[in-house]
């Protein structure tokens, strides 16, 4: 078989890692264990931050470049890059890719809320968020247009794409994603002294903090608010960055929750592997997603999820969890307390989404990507 070279754009998975970044890292994982097929090379930026891959065997080779930001590197340095080692075709793994390429190259667009409007995205929007913005919202489907595929991570997405950025049906492909972090369990004691570092006490309800009002940070603080502090002495929102630039802490204070409500901010895996098995429930009230990853999260670590019957989340999320109206802190919150106060409800939730979540997995994503490279390239296996 020719041994054809994909050069795969590794810089999401540097510095600090999330949803696409969490997907470049576990889709590499994953390639270094098929057998064969489609050579491998990873691109890495040396002013983004380490090596995500240190400790993986060096099945995949990294090639590094220099760039002044994601821009550069999207439009100038990446396609420079597969140029002069010799590619056969570039995968771009975060939404964009370049406007004008000779070498052939795929392209995952995960989703296209980048489409909204810049004042539905934060309460206060900063110079560097609108550059990017428009940079996502008018360059996404040039560079679309221009790939030979597009990748996406559920149905929902390819539906939105294909509308959206105004390509042909037959140009797009579906190919799900997995877990976000594989974590053998935390011994009591361990998960007991992170939790306490973090000044977190168990029970607790878990959240992902975000300044992107999509994820509907300000109807949780509204539901919790309605819960009686003995079912739910706190809620912890992590990877809650740019604090500054979102009306959430104000709520907390206007609802008196500040000695309830911890507002963490970016953690690595690790750490929030272990804010997940401490929790006792999961809440996910997004109004829009491409996928769902921390769904899968909660999933394999037994956490009970209250989630949305919105966008994708109903592909990964099954009828492994209880649905709340997004809009409505009052569902919400009357779903969290039954989970809170019904002890076999949640173990059916824990078991119904441990089983849900070993429907995905890496090596599939993996397996179906490089058919997609194949395809592009025109190699029968």
């Amino acid at each position: 078989m020719t041994e054809a070279f994909v050069l795969l754009d590794g810089r999401p998975a540097q510095g600090r890692p999330r949803g696409m970044g969490i997907y470049v890292t576990r889709l590499v994982q994953a390639f270094s264990a098929q057998p064969d097929g489609v050579k491998l090379k990873v691109a890495l930026d040396k002013n983004a931050g380490a090596d995500p891959w240190a400790d993986l065997p060096q099945t995949v080779e990294r090639v590094w470049g220099e760039a002044k930001h994601t821009v550069h590197w999207e439009q100038t340095v990446l396609p420079a890059m597969a140029g002069n080692n010799g590619a056969a075709l570039i995968h771009y793994t975060a939404n964009a890719s370049a406007w004008k390429c000779a070498i052939p190259h795929v392209v995952t667009v995960h989703d296209v809320i980048f489409m909204r409007s810049l004042f539905s995205i934060s309460d206060r929007w900063y110079w560097r968020q609108a550059a990017a913005h428009l940079y996502y919202r008018y360059g996404v489907r040039r560079g679309a247009r221009r790939a030979q595929m597009i990748l996406t991570d559920s149905e929902y997405s390819r539906t939105q794409v294909i509308k959206k950025l105004k390509l042909q049906p037959g140009k797009v492909r579906v190919i799900p994603l997995a877990e976000p972090n594989v974590t053998e369990p935390l011994p009591e004691d361990e998960l007991n002294r992170i939790l306490a570092e973090m000044d977190i006490k168990r029970p607790y309800v878990l959240g992902l903090g975000a300044i992107d009002k999509r994820k509907n940070t300000a109807n949780l603080i509204r539901a919790f608010a309605r819960l009686p502090r003995s079912a739910a002495p706190m809620l912890v929102l992590a990877g809650f960055e740019k604090q500054e630039q979102s009306n959430i802490p104000r709520m907390i204070t206007e609802y008196n929750l500040t000695p309830r409500v911890r507002l963490v901010n970016y953690v690595p895996a690790g750490q929030l592997a272990a804010l997940f098995q401490g929790a006792a429930v999961f809440v996910y009230p997004s109004f829009e997603e491409g996928f769902g990853l921390p769904i899968l999260q909660a999933f394999l670590q037994g956490i009970p999820v209250v989630t949305t019957q919105t966008a994708s989340i109903i592909e990964v999320a099954g009828q492994a969890v209880r649905f709340a109206d997004p809009a409505d802190p009052r569902s919400l919150s009357r779903e969290i307390m039954t989970v809170l106060t019904d002890p076999s409800e949640a173990h059916r939730l824990a078991y119904a989404g441990y089983m849900q979540a070993k429907r995905f997995n890496w090596a599939n994503t993996a397996r179906q990507t490089l058919e997609a490279y194949r395809r592009v390239l025109n190699i029968k296996k």
